[in-house]
């Protein structure tokens, strides 16, 4: 039996990828590359390369657009993705400047784009409260908004004016932690799996879990890059996802234990249990070590702290209380995808160690 057709970008598209070079954009990028039927604009402060012939890369800060060439490659962009991200010390401090940089990019969309006709907004479980302790689950993209200020709620209130400005339609997507390839994105889970397995392996220790006993037996949940890059099209596609929030995962569920012993297999080492640690403290120093590293495995040379957050670490290591996203609404309006998180994992772990991104 066939599986039923996702919707794709209309021919004749322009997709504008603000974000282009992180997990998220990067995904989206080479699920779009290579097709004779849409445009791709691919932009960031420091743009990926490409070959592909229907992808372009522009160079675009949003702390100061003003200062980018990038106005006339913007001409043609009917649909904005929108998956930047600058992270800061603690969840308060980062509402400000995500904010501001969301608005500065529907300002460049105003000001550049006059085919623009849909948005994407990437969101994510913090809209839950996920990140302030145990929350109503399964999370449903009804559930109330959290007392407590999230840039998320900034940013969708200012695409929603606009949008309704403008003649715009808009999806907000809420994946959780996306599992990728990239290597400048440190919100990368497959990134931070490696990387400690990396130095695990060279101090000739086992793999262990570096988060709480709570955490290693909760029930979490992952989304695959690529996964995320097929509803990110189908969000711009299908009349039916218009105007809505949809929480997109691999629609599994699962325990550190149980995937602990495959991780570890795919990295060389032997599983070992809940060691707690904050890798923020013990990696701190790290990177010289990572150096070493880099240089006697002949890897790219990328830098630590480009290659992996160790606060996110911390945080998806110990969150010890049950992280869960119903998706039962975006199957229903079309979105049917899947993917098996333990798949996911082990595959993006062997695809950054052939990339020798990792040793």
């Amino acid at each position: 039996m066939n599986e039923p057709a996702i919707a794709e970008y209309p021919s004749g598209s322009t997709v504008l990828a603000i974000g282009a070079s992180g997990v998220i954009g990067g995904a989206l990028v080479r699920h779009l590359a290579g097709r004779d039927t849409v445009t791709v604009v691919a932009a960031a402060r420091r743009p990926e390369p490409t070959a592909a012939p229907n992808v372009t890369t522009v160079p675009l800060d949003l702390n100061d657009p003003s200062a980018s060439d990038a106005g006339q490659a913007l001409t043609a962009v009917t649909h904005l993705v929108y998956c930047a991200y600058v992270d800061a010390p603690g969840w308060q401090a980062q509402n400000e400047p995500n904010a501001r940089l969301f608005e500065a990019a529907l300002d460049v969309a105003e000001r550049h784009c006059p085919s623009l006709r849909h948005v994407t907004l990437l969101q994510g479980m913090k809209a839950y409260g996920s990140h302030l302790g145990p929350f109503k689950t399964p999370a449903r993209e009804s559930d109330p908004r959290t007392p407590q200020r999230h840039f998320y709620y900034d940013q969708e209130d200012a695409l929603t004016a606009r949008a309704a400005s403008r003649g715009w339609s808009w999806t907000a997507l809420r994946p959780h932690v996306v599992i990728g390839p990239a290597r400048r994105s440190p919100l990368n889970l497959a990134a931070v799996l490696a990387v400690h397995g990396a130095f695990c392996r060279a101090r000739g220790a086992p793999l262990f879990f570096p988060g709480s006993p709570a955490a290693f037996d909760t029930v979490y949940q992952a989304t695959d890059a690529g996964l995320l890059a097929q509803a990110i099209e189908w969000a711009g596609s299908d009349p039916r996802a218009a105007g809505e929030i949809f929480n997109i995962t691999n629609g599994d569920f699962f325990r550190w234990r149980h995937l602990w012993p495959a991780i570890a297999s795919i990295l060389d080492l032997e599983p070992a249990d809940p060691r707690p640690t904050r890798l923020t403290d013990t990696m701190a120093d790290a990177g010289a070590e990572w150096d070493r590293l880099v240089r006697r495995h002949g890897l790219e040379p990328n830098r630590l702290e480009t290659l992996v957050s160790w606060p996110f670490a911390d945080y998806v290591f110990h969150t010890g209380h049950d992280v869960m996203a119903d998706t039962l609404k975006c199957r229903r309006a079309g979105f049917l995808a899947f993917a098996d998180s333990e798949a996911v994992i082990v595959d993006r772990l062997a695809e950054l160690r052939s990339l020798k991104i990792v040793p």
